[in-house]
């Protein structure tokens, strides 16, 4: 417990940081929604740069004459912003969220320009692991050129540790590059690593250098074709996006120490094209878990609340070890209906230490042997800031969200100011996932019979238009009749009909749609699914060997071990982008037709060698 005369080190609130501020109230129902603690004080709902901060307000002001938030602690060296307008409010009987965890906004920012930095034309850097320059979060590249090789390329030295290296064509280093377009079949092909080694006779760090290569290519090409987003040279004036999130778990690599390490993705996909905007992992390949804690003692981080830290986006050894003792609370009786699901969901996420965490830790479970672990709810917030960056040009986005209070949370602190001008809109979506597939045809198949008995026409014989119209006919007299679920702070709305992805759903707006007609709420709600994501997720475990899902059974006690998974988080992150390019922009349909193609990225499917070899070739 810090002392009271040790309070004023650090605001009550954390500042913005670069125009950031992701800390307010996030109850779109509530006249504080999205409202920054330092608009309130200064009576302007602009946003405000940390220059601008620092002679307005007083930390004297922040603490005890705030207008419409207060804090309250929630353990030891964590605080929430609590909103003054909802706990009145939730005195009344309303169902509300009025307190939200403090994050740090640096925090956020730094997550977002690691997740974005594909997007930024790579510049030469020190290849030396020693030195300082190569960690990139806290120093900055000093190079100084060396004059050109024979064959023409630039010959750089690093002042720190003297070392020269040189930047050249792509394809110098590798002897035998006629096998790199084998490879990344093979890979995208469900091939083991052992297996692609044998069949192409080449030695396992031929193979991590060639997937190192392949990796930079891929992000190269993906940058430069996703610049035409941020650039809005699309068409499209409105963008239904799904996002859900998926669970990597990679093999221990100590047998005295059988703890798996879990990475949490997060994936936004588009309903229409199928494009898959983004697919980030809480994990931080260029640091060291022992860098982090000097720096984190350097700076005292343990002193400090963690939304004030230094090393605040990243697991702690001794926090991630406090978090891996609590426990959620575990039903004795298995939901029987959707509802009952999404109640005991929401209960699981109030048993929580950190309900926007989503992170769900326990004693089999450790940080990585290599690289950092990120907290997850910086991840969220820093996948949205990206999606936020790739569609700044797109009107109107309407985002539908697997259940997920860290999600949504996310969510509504990066795009509340579209929200309150009307450019975006997000839903919540919970589907059943765990029936048989006799299970969903037979729900199908009361779907039909259904339809029969409404048109006295069968569901094929309809069109595209009619069956939208039907769809919209069956919702909207729900639309009065939304329902109300125990802990719940939205009303949900039962989906009239069935797929065989998504046989029965729920879905609940999270921002205010009433200023539409019953039509637009109706066709809003139709378009309700988390398919596109998910059908990018199965594809991925079912194409990559690494991403399979892995097993477990009575035998070992509840520990997770796959022959054919990763031990190096790093192969994970690696594979999910390389598997993401091929998916958008190289995977056709049946009619031949690529993600990137219905998204206007790409006038037809791109060959593996365009990508592979990426800057010898004009498109």
């Amino acid at each position: 417990m810090r002392k009271k005369s040790c309070q004023r080190d650090w605001p009550t609130f954390p500042e913005p940081y670069k125009g950031l501020q992701v800390n307010c109230c996030k109850f779109t129902r509530c006249e504080n929604f999205g409202i920054s603690p330092e608009e309130a004080l200064n009576g302007t709902q602009r946003a405000y740069s940390d220059e601008d901060l620092i002679p307005k307000i007083s930390e004297r002001q922040v603490s005890k004459h705030h207008p419409i938030y207060g804090t309250s602690g929630s353990g030891k060296h964590e605080a929430a912003l609590v909103c003054k307008a909802c706990t009145t409010k939730k005195a009344d009987g309303e169902v509300i969220q009025s307190s939200y965890m403090l994050k740090s906004n640096r925090a956020v920012m730094e997550e977002y320009e690691r997740l974005s930095r594909y997007l930024v034309p790579e510049q030469p850097t020190c290849p030396n692991n020693d030195c300082p320059t190569y960690t990139v979060e806290f120093f900055e590249p000093a190079l100084k050129k060396r004059g050109l090789t024979k064959a023409g390329s630039q010959r750089y030295q690093c002042k720190h540790c003297k070392k020269s290296f040189i930047v050249g064509e792509q394809t110098r280093k590798h002897r035998r590059p006629e096998i790199n377009i084998r490879l990344f079949d093979l890979l995208l092909m469900h091939v083991p690593l052992r297996k692609i080694i044998k069949h192409l006779n080449i030695s396992p760090k031929t193979l991590y250098d060639k997937i190192d290569f392949i990796h930079k290519q891929c992000l190269n090409f993906v940058a430069e074709r996703e610049q035409q987003l941020i650039n809005g040279k699309l068409k499209e004036k409105s963008l239904y996006l799904s996002t859900d999130r998926q669970v990597q778990i990679t093999n221990w690599t100590k047998r005295e120490d059988k703890r798996n390490t879990e990475l949490y993705g997060i994936g936004t996909a588009c309903l229409t094209s199928g494009y898959v905007f983004a697919f980030n992992f809480n994990f931080e390949e260029r640091l060291t878990q022992n860098e982090v804690e000097l720096i984190a003692s350097e700076y005292k981080d343990n002193e400090k609340p963690k939304h004030h830290r230094v090393m605040a986006r990243i697991w702690l050894e001794d926090e991630f070890s406090e978090a891996s003792k609590h426990k959620r609370k575990v039903h004795d009786k298995p939901p029987y209906t959707l509802q009952e699901e999404v109640a005991q969901k929401i209960e699981g996420e109030f048993s929580a230490l950190d309900m926007t965490s989503s992170e769900d830790f326990d004693r089999t479970t450790k940080l990585p042997a290599k690289g950092v672990l990120v907290h997850n709810e910086y991840t969220m917030m820093g996948h949205f800031l990206l999606l936020k960056k790739l569609t700044q040009r797109i009107n109107k986005t309407r985002f539908y969200l697997d259940q997920d209070t860290g999600m949504k949370t996310a969510y509504l602190s990066i795009f509340k100011d579209e929200i309150k001008e009307g450019k975006s809109d997000g839903f919540l979506v919970r589907t059943v996932k765990n029936l048989s597939v006799d299970e969903k045809r037979s729900a199908l198949a009361d779907t039909n019979k259904m339809i029969l008995e409404l048109t006295g026409r069968p569901r094929k014989s309809l069109t595209g238009k009619e069956f939208r119209e039907l769809v919209n006919e069956l919702i909207i007299p729900k639309l009065n009749m939304l329902e109300v679920i125990n802990n719940s702070t939205e009303r949900w709305l039962t989906y009239p009909i069935a797929t065989m992805p998504e046989p029965e759903k729920l879905v609940a707006a999270i921002t205010g749609i009433s200023r539409y007609d019953d039509k637009h709420q109706a066709n809003l709600y139709r378009k309700a699914s988390l398919h596109a994501i998910d059908r990018f997720f199965m594809s991925s475990r079912r194409g990559v060997n690494l991403l399979e899902r892995p097993f477990t059974s009575a035998t070992n006690k509840a520990r997770t071990w796959n022959g054919y998974s990763a031990y190096n988080p790093a192969m994970l992150t690696k594979m999910a982008d390389i598997y993401r390019v091929y998916y958008n922009y190289v995977n056709k349909n049946d009619k031949g037709e690529t993600p990137a193609m219905r998204l206007g990225l790409a006038k037809g499917p791109v060959a593996s060698e365009k990508i592979i070899y990426y800057g010898k070739y004009d498109g």
